[in-house]
């Protein structure tokens, strides 16, 4: 297994930890001096994942437009998550990527589009976009 895709997994169970550690005000307070919160963290990793492997393949994402709205690079939290919103973040931690892995399994994500980062980090396959989502 790629070591990527294991550190992948223990970010999304320590998400998941911190989820059920928190109370629902704690994970949507943004701390001073920054422009997001726990919450909104959480769900920027699914997204990212999604658009890195997924939008980049040409595969439909398994999230829908409004959540990849939301957590978007360069977005930032504009509402309160309620408990219910958090739960569901906290499934879609491992649901995505149990199908992600299903989908890389079955060789689904072959093709994919160049893609720069802002960063300057060129993805060109779907090893180093499993790379730059580590990062």
């Amino acid at each position: 297994m790629n070591p990527n895709l294991s550190i992948i997994l223990q970010n999304r169970k320590a998400c998941k930890k911190m989820l059920d550690y928190l109370t629902t005000a704690q994970v949507n307070k943004i701390p001073d001096g920054f422009n997001n919160n726990i919450i909104w963290n959480c769900g920027h990793i699914i997204v990212v994942q999604q658009m890195l492997t997924y939008g980049l393949t040409y595969i439909p994402m398994s999230v829908p437009d409004e959540m990849f709205k939301e957590f978007r690079p360069g977005s930032k939290p504009d509402k309160y998550y309620e408990h219910d919103s958090v739960e569901n973040i906290k499934k879609l931690l491992f649901s995505t990527y149990e199908q992600f892995m299903d989908d890389l399994s079955a060789e689904k994500m072959k093709t994919i589009k160049p893609f720069m980062t802002a960063l300057k980090f060129e993805i060109t396959d779907i090893t180093t976009a499993i790379a730059f989502k580590v990062f």
